[in-house]
């Protein structure tokens, strides 16, 4: 699919997405937890030291934000955690499913897992496709691996509990494990700032439509019009 209008994309990525990649109602509360906090002119120079610290986001942290939007937008799908609050370390990238949440209404509610790559590159399909940390092998694994399921189920559970998040995962749990780890949904989401080509994912399509059994896994590219050199600066520029 196609963001072709600048003006549009431009509201997207100004809005949703930099509410989500900056997770900006979080920040807001820390920043004014720790100001609360700050009792003495050292203590507030220390707490805007703090403040002004924090690194910009890359432009593939930008792409998993904007997939995720995508997919909120698009198809219902909801997070019930910004995985930015866990890195201890600036930038970090975090092992596992770029993302990771739910998807489907009521009963039908599911474990949504997922990979997102964003890529420039002018061949169709790019190198981000292939190779083993490319999209094709990752969705593989995530469609087979069951401890990296195990891993992502344990995830969950730790976010969800207590919170109003826990119902949906008790669902989704009761839907994997009676269908022997099968019921997900998997997707997996190609973001460029090329010409649209059905290329980019004719092999890799064909080649998951061969898997007759579930889990259901979905392919996507979304193709934007500003250069992914200028998504960084969009989507961090003050509101």
């Amino acid at each position: 699919m196609s963001i072709s209008d600048e003006q549009e994309f431009e509201v997207f990525i100004k809005g949703a997405v930099y509410q989500r990649v900056t997770d900006s109602a979080f920040v807001e509360g820390f920043e004014q937890d720790l100001l609360g906090l700050a009792t003495t002119d050292m203590a507030k120079d220390t707490v805007r030291e703090i403040l002004s610290a924090s690194k910009p986001p890359v432009d593939w942290e930008v792409g998993e934000a904007m997939a995720e939007c995508l997919l909120e937008h698009e198809f219902g799908a909801f997070w019930p955690w910004n995985e930015n609050r866990d890195r201890k370390t600036p930038l970090a990238s975090l092992p596992g499913a770029d993302i990771v949440g739910f998807i489907g209404e009521g009963e039908e509610i599911r474990f949504l897992f997922g990979e997102v790559k964003t890529s420039s590159d002018k061949n169709t399909p790019p190198g981000v496709m292939s190779g083993r940390s490319g999209l094709a092998h990752q969705l593989d694994t995530l469609r087979s691996n069951i401890s990296v399921h195990a891993t992502l189920l344990r995830y969950l559970q730790a976010r969800c509990r207590g919170t109003a998040f826990e119902a949906s995962y008790k669902k989704a749990a009761q839907r994997y494990v009676a269908s022997g780890g099968k019921d997900i949904e998997l997707v997996g989401i190609l973001l460029r700032d090329t010409v649209p080509h059905e290329d980019d994912l004719r092999t890799r399509g064909q080649a998951l439509a061969g898997h007759a059994a579930p889990p259901r896994v979905r392919l996507d590219a979304w193709y934007m019009p500003k250069p992914i050199s200028d998504w960084v600066a969009l989507a961090t520029a003050p509101q």
